[in-house]
C-alpha cells in the first residue's frame, strides 16, 4: 500500500489536512485496492514507530504544532486577534499551548530500562528461589554464598524502587504541564473555521491561516491527549512493578531469616546481639533515673 511518509504525515496534521481521530485511507500501488488504518497503525505499520518510541513521539510532533501556532501568532494580526478574542470568551489569561516540555527519554532511567530491570529481578527471584527449597535445612553452617545472593538481590530491589521513585517524579512534572493546558478553549478552537479568524482581518485574506485551522487545533487536542494516556499507561506499569518487586523482596527477606534461623552461630549471634541491645538500654535507663534522683536531692 502507498503510505505517507513521516515527515508529511506529521506535517499534513499540523496544517489539518488529516485528522488523527479519523482512519486514513491508503491506495494500492497499482491503484486498485484501498484500505483504512488508524493514525496510530499507520505509524507503526508505514512509519516504522515502536511503541516504546511514541512517547517521544507524541511530544516532538506537539512542539511541531507550537511552532506553527506561535509562528502564526506573531505574524497572523487576524489569527492572534481571535484567539485573543476566545481566550476573553472564556475569561482566560494564561497562554493556551503546551509548551513546558519535559522528555521521559531525558532521563537515565527510562520505562523500558525499568522493564528489563525487573525482568532480571525475576529472573534472580527464581533461581534463587529455587536453591532455597533445595537448601538442605538440616545443614549446619549456612551456605554464605547463598545467603550474598540474597543481600544482592535485595540490594537491586533498592535499587529499582528508587528509579521508580525517579519515574513517577518524571511523570508527575509533566502531568503538571499538561494539566496547565486550557483544554476548554482549545476545544473551543476546534470547531472554529477559517472564516471567523478573517472577519479580524478587516476584509483583507490572510493566506497564513491554513484551510482547516479548526482540525489542526482538534489535531492538537488529540496530541495533548494521547500523552495523557500513555502517561496513564505508564503509571500502571509502574505501580505493578512496585509491587511485584516489593512481594520478591519480602519472600527473600523472609528465605533468608529462615534459612539463618537454622545456623546456631548466626542464631547465638544475634541473640547476644539482643541481649546486648537490651543491657544497653538498661543502662541507659538506670542512667537517666539516677539524673532524676540526684535532682530530688
Amino acid at each position: 500500500m502507498e503510505h505517507i511518509g513521516l515527515k508529511s504525515l506529521v506535517e499534513k496534521c499540523v496544517k489539518g489536512e488529516i485528522q488523527i481521530g479519523k482512519p486514513i485511507m491508503l491506495t494500492s500501488r497499482d491503484r486498485t485496492e484501498t484500505t483504512t488504518v488508524s493514525f496510530l497503525n499507520h505509524l507503526m505499520k508505514y512509519n516504522g514507530i515502536k511503541p516504546e518510541s511514541l512517547f517521544t513521539f507524541y511530544f516532538n510532533t506537539l512542539n511541531m504544532f507550537n511552532k506553527v501556532f506561535r509562528k502564526l501568532m506573531k505574524e497572523s494580526k487576524s489569527f492572534d486577534a481571535y484567539i485573543q478574542h476566545i481566550k476573553k470568551e472564556w475569561n482566560v489569561e494564561a497562554h493556551i499551548l503546551c509548551e513546558e516540555v519535559m522528555m521521559l527519554g531525558n532521563s537515565k532511567q527510562t520505562i523500558e530500562e525499568l522493564l528489563e530491570n525487573m525482568n532480571i529481578l525475576c529472573r534472580q527471584f527464581r533461581g534463587l528461589n529455587g536453591r532455597v527449597r533445595t537448601n538442605n535445612m538440616t545443614e549446619v553452617i549456612v551456605d554464605d554464598e547463598m545467603i550474598e545472593g540474597m543481600d544482592e538481590f535485595l540490594g537491586k530491589v533498592g535499587e529499582l524502587s528508587d528509579e521508580i521513585d525517579s519515574i513517577s517524579g518524571i511523570l508527575d512534572k509533566i502531568s503538571g504541564h499538561i494539566d496547565k493546558v486550557n483544554m476548554v478553549v482549545l476545544l473551543d478552537l476546534s470547531m472554529k473555521g477559517k472564516e471567523m479568524y478573517l472577519e479580524y482581518s478587516n476584509g483583507e485574506p490572510d493566506m497564513r491561516i491554513p484551510e482547516n485551522i479548526n482540525i489542526s487545533f482538534l489535531n492538537y487536542v488529540y496530541i495533548i491527549n494521547l500523552i495523557k494516556k500513555h502517561i496513564v499507561y505508564y503509571r500502571r506499569i509502574v505501580a505493578k512493578v512496585r509491587d511485584i518487586s516489593n512481594n520478591m523482596g519480602k519472600y527473600v527477606e523472609k528465605s533468608k531469616e529462615s534459612i539463618q534461623g537454622k545456623d546456631e552461630q548466626f542464631m547465638m549471634n544475634k541473640q547476644q546481639s539482643d541481649i546486648n541491645s537490651y543491657l544497653d538500654g538498661l543502662e541507659s535507663e538506670m542512667g537517666n533515673m539516677n539524673v532524676e534522683i540526684g535532682d530530688e536531692e
